[in-house]
């Protein structure tokens, strides 16, 4: 599999030149979307993205302990979560544990946003314990990013990432989307429930704008204050960047969740083809039930909330 130049100056911008902007989240947008009108929030509704399969919480959890000993027994059985396809949380021995696949809308130095394939979009802190690794070089490690042998071989044998891509990312054109610097603003929003923390990333040509309302600690709740801040897009935390199809594992605690272990594979334009036209996104995660709504506004200007 060949992995994406990470050079992140004029030359990877150049790379990506020639996809226009795409929607954020396309056709597959969770099936309790609704519209926002107004500049309104929407109010959450039940959505499935809580989960409760048999043994997830046992598997995460042995997954995030096996880490250091045995990274072959951590891909092992999270390869084997194949019903955790986007969003999946579920509790064991008294801890609220959450799964996600899916790609990279932003990476900085305190919290990653993740969306899937169905259009979720979930907000997920790091500190100095959460574990990266770049799996594109290997087929176990694709198969527990993908949770899908065929995916993982196709990804291996001839470098075709178009069904891990589908997998994760929802479609190739959702993934050039993010891959591509564009004169039109992409945004999203995460708005954290129970909390007074929402995250707005815009990001117009290379840049991307973070507003946030409140703190991201990693051992309390959010404290309000509003800060903004500027960056690269593409700028790599950890080897992770916006556009990377990836999994993170963790556990939720102070109504946020916590990324223990990513999982990622870089792409690269020429990997996703295709084509992609303007939009942008807007989403909402909330509860420690995982249900939530996914908001998605084509050809607008960025929902103000």
């Amino acid at each position: 599999m060949m992995a994406r130049d990470r050079r992140y100056g004029k030359g990877s911008v150049k790379t990506r030149v020639g996809i226009a902007t795409a929607v954020l989240v396309g056709g597959a947008v969770a099936a309790a979307a609704v519209v926002a009108s107004h500049g309104a929030a929407p109010a959450a509704t039940s959505a499935a993205y809580a989960s409760h399969f048999g043994n997830e919480g046992t598997m995460i959890s042995s997954a995030m302990n096996s880490w250091s000993w045995s990274k072959q027994s951590s891909y092992s059985e999270l390869a084997q979560l194949t019903q955790a396809r986007q969003f999946s949380q579920t509790t064991h021995q008294g801890k609220m544990f959450a799964v996600q696949r899916g790609i990279v809308v932003l990476a900085t130095k305190k919290f990653l946003i993740l969306q899937s394939s169905n259009g979720s979009l979930h907000l997920w802190l790091l500190s100095g314990n959460t574990h990266f690794q770049n799996v594109s070089n290997t087929m176990t490690g694709t198969q527990a990013l993908t949770a899908s042998t065929s995916a993982a071989q196709q990804a291996m044998w001839s470098g075709n990432m178009m069904p891990a891509t589908t997998l994760l990312a929802g479609s190739p054109t959702t993934a050039a989307a993010m891959l591509t610097p564009t004169p039109a603003a992409q945004t999203v929003t995460v708005q954290v429930a129970n909390t007074n923390l929402t995250v707005t990333v815009t990001v117009t040509r290379s840049m991307a704008t973070v507003n946030q309302t409140a703190t991201t600690p990693w051992t309390s709740m959010p404290t309000w204050n509003p800060t903004t801040f500027t960056q690269n897009a593409w700028m790599p935390r950890n080897g992770l960047t916006r556009g990377d199809l990836a999994l993170v594992v963790g556990t939720r605690s102070h109504w946020t969740l916590h990324a223990q272990l990513v999982l990622f594979t870089p792409l690269s334009t020429s990997a996703v083809g295709g084509s992609a036209s303007q939009g942008t996104t807007t989403g909402t995660t909330t509860g420690t039930t995982g249900t939530g709504t996914t908001v998605s506004t084509p050809n607008t200007a960025p929902t103000s909330w």
